[in-house]
């Protein structure tokens, strides 16, 4: 993974310099360059799908067993999925190769199975650094920011509930304003950290773990990234409060939906956790009461758009919502990775201070727009200031920080299509979709070799263009 950075800044009225916390993953080259993310692609369940969308009956689970234990693999059937499907667990973690030849034989057991997938576990697409200067760069300058001053001159994000389906957030202080009640789809009890499943409370409980404690693609220990906080904080931190920063979309509504825990978070946890932000029915949870226009997925494996998965985004498009996803950060094509590789979502590439495409950032022809996701290989305020917590594992006091990555530029995303429905609530995701593509700063091809889709995003031009368009 790249090598990660950050400082902290304690919240007290005015900010202090509060703690440095260490390196949070890899190490640089002699040459001072960092290397790029290598996404773990392990999995421990698997998603089964009957053609017509029954459940699966005890037979059926028990041929799937007799397979598993030729592996050596306990199976157990776990739960219903929300968009088709059921989730079925293993009893550890295997390596991809493995669980795909698991899969393959129990799809042929019975012509009734329409696909058996890998519940591939997905996790933060974000990098961070130990510097400090405080500003935003990425909102308003000419080279690399996104144009919000004229942008909120038409829109703040007023009325738009915008859904962080993420690690949870932190009650920040510059953040609680701007909070909605959200909910926590972290199944697993020992990954999720506050002693029970799925439960209506989304805080971040920290996603800490000691050396060997995820899987083999993760060396060593690494401390609690606070991720969801600082991802909702470039959304709708609270402005003109005296206090910290300032959100994109600075009127808009934060959903917290947890489903990012420790070492990760599994496809099935994100694909219920999408459904419900989006007003969709998911068994055993009560109905958000506030359904989400805009989803954001700073999240990701290196893995291609599942069936299960694509269900699921033609599911919430369906019901209104906006897909926005960080493109990765493995200097690949996106169409190798999941989510932003899917078809209908808004996959966002990361742009420096200049405005160029990122040294880690994935690009190809599925990238809608870049966004700024800063460059903190020289100095941290090349990267995206936003709200953290300062506790190395559990949680502490509130502080703010710099962090790199497509994590970091998909919120900038989420916040621009915010404004762009606070103004016209009409607009579908396919006109969203062109709408950002179309108003975008092209980026030269010099400086994005790949492709960034319309370039970098411009968050005046499109609240513009969807002042007057047609849904």
């Amino acid at each position: 993974m790249n090598r990660s950075f950050r400082r902290n800044w304690a919240m007290a009225g005015l900010l202090a310099l509060c703690a440095t916390l260490p390196l949070q993953s890899g190490a640089a080259t002699r040459s001072g360059k960092v290397s790029k993310e290598i996404m773990p692609t392990f999995s421990a369940g698997l998603i089964i799908k009957l053609s017509n969308d029954g459940s699966l009956d005890p037979d059926l689970v028990a041929k799937a067993r007799q397979i598993a234990n030729k592996y050596g693999i306990s199976l157990s059937h776990l739960r219903k999925l929300a968009r088709g499907g059921d989730v079925v667990a293993l009893d550890r973690e295997l390596p991809p190769e493995l669980v795909r030849r698991l899969a393959d034989e129990i799809a042929k057991l019975d012509a009734r199975i329409d696909y058996v997938e890998p519940d591939v576990v997905m996790v933060p697409m974000s990098l961070s650094n130990d510097k400090h200067v405080s500003a935003q760069w990425n909102l308003t300058e000419f080279a690399g920011g996104i144009n919000l001053p004229e942008a909120w001159a038409m829109s703040k994000g007023k009325d738009v509930v915008v859904a962080v389906v993420d690690s949870g957030v932190r009650p920040h202080i510059d953040l609680m304003a701007n909070l909605l009640p959200g909910y926590d789809f972290v199944s697993n009890r020992a990954t999720a950290r506050d002693g029970d499943g799925r439960d209506p409370f989304a805080w971040d409980e920290g996603s800490w773990y000691s050396a060997g404690q995820c899987h083999s693609d993760q060396l060593g220990a690494k401390d609690s990234l606070w991720h969801g906080t600082h991802v909702a904080g470039i959304i709708g931190a609270v402005s003109n409060n005296s206090t910290g920063i300032t959100g994109a979309a600075p009127k808009a509504k934060i959903l917290p939906v947890r489903v990012v825990g420790r070492c990760g978070g599994y496809t099935s946890d994100i694909i219920d956790g999408m459904m419900w932000a989006a007003g969709l029915p998911v068994a055993g949870v009560p109905k958000n009461p506030h359904p989400a226009k805009v989803i954001n997925l700073s999240l990701g494996s290196v893995t291609a758009c599942s069936k299960a998965f694509q269900a699921a985004v033609t599911a919430v498009r369906e019901a209104g919502a906006v897909v926005v996803a960080a493109a990765g950060n493995s200097d690949i094509d996106v169409a190798r990775v999941s989510p932003a590789g899917c078809q209908g979502v808004v996959s966002v590439a990361a742009s420096d201070r200049e405005g160029k495409k990122a040294y880690y950032s994935n690009y190809g022809r599925r990238i809608t727009v870049a966004a700024p996701g800063g460059d903190m290989q020289d100095v941290a305020e090349n990267g995206i200031l936003s709200l953290l917590n300062s506790g190395t594992k559990r949680p502490a006091g509130d502080a703010m920080a710099y962090m790199q990555g497509t994590s970091m530029a998909a919120p900038h995303v989420s916040a621009v299509v915010a404004l762009m429905l606070s103004r016209n609530p009409n607009l579908s995701p396919d006109r969203v979709q062109q709408l950002l593509k179309g108003s975008a700063r092209p980026i030269p091809s010099q400086d994005c070799q790949g492709g960034c889709g319309g370039g970098l995003v411009d968050a005046a031009a499109a609240v513009a263009a969807a002042a007057v368009a047609a849904p």
